[in-house]
């Protein structure tokens, strides 16, 4: 029998990746029958049973909280939700985890979110407000002082990844669907380029969709902007 079917939690310390994690603590909710309200162990005592580094585990404990499983607040704990539509989608993607390769996720999220993010562009470019365009800028900032640290090949970096997806949550944040917004959120849990080594010009690339995008929408030119989507998805960079 094993540990997460008798309410435990089984040592994970010879897997390191967060959505092993993440899928243990699905399991460990599960067996215990946690309800909306129930809160979790806390992170001392998780890191403890579970085998894993603090910040392994706060990185499934983000993908829970982004899944609507979780709600994580200083001084309260990490707290059950409700179930919702977020619940589900994680579970799907999380079950798409367990039976595929990283190349065929990282291909098919991808795949996922152009047809997406393409399909509510021209809606978010009429309801983006010059609020929302001026932040988007701010992350391309920090987006492109990753290269000023390095001339080197190197991973982007966790900040890189958090600058990238809050870039395209703004860009989508007045849009009136929240299960879009859910949607995309959640396949951000699952991108791990920010871990991956890339040469120079790739990160130049990246940078470069991103700028065409924004600049699009500061000029407030539709079309520009749509190409610029469309680039953003249609042109691939490499790894080293």
């Amino acid at each position: 029998m094993s540990a997460s079917s008798t309410g435990d939690m089984k040592n994970l310390k010879s897997k390191k990746l967060y959505l092993q994690v993440y899928d243990e603590l699905c399991n460990y909710i599960r067996a215990n029958n946690l309800q909306p309200g129930d809160k979790l162990p806390t992170e001392m005592e998780m890191t403890a049973r579970l085998g894993v580094s603090r910040n392994v585990l706060r990185e499934a404990i983000k993908a829970l909280e982004i899944s609507g499983v979780v709600s994580s607040k200083p001084g309260v704990g990490i707290t059950i939700r409700r179930p919702g539509s977020d619940f589900y989608l994680s579970t799907l993607v999380a079950q798409m985890n367990r039976n595929s390769s990283e190349d065929q996720i990282r291909r098919e999220v991808e795949q996922m979110r152009h047809v997406l993010e393409m399909g509510f562009a021209e809606v978010a470019y009429r309801s983006i407000t010059d609020t929302e365009i001026e932040a988007m800028r701010e992350q391309l900032a920090i987006m492109e002082s990753r290269g000023v640290q390095s001339k080197d090949p190197c991973a982007l970096g966790v900040d890189f990844a958090a600058a990238d997806a809050r870039f395209h949550a703004l860009l989508f944040s007045r849009v009136d669907n929240s299960m879009l917004f859910s949607t995309l959120d959640l396949f951000w849990v699952f991108d791990r380029y920010y871990q991956v080594q890339l040469p120079r010009e790739s990160y130049e690339l990246i940078v470069d969709k991103h700028r065409r995008i924004y600049n699009a929408l500061k000029d407030r030119d539709l079309t520009a902007f749509l190409a610029a989507m469309d680039y953003h998805f249609g042109v691939f960079y490499e790894k080293e």
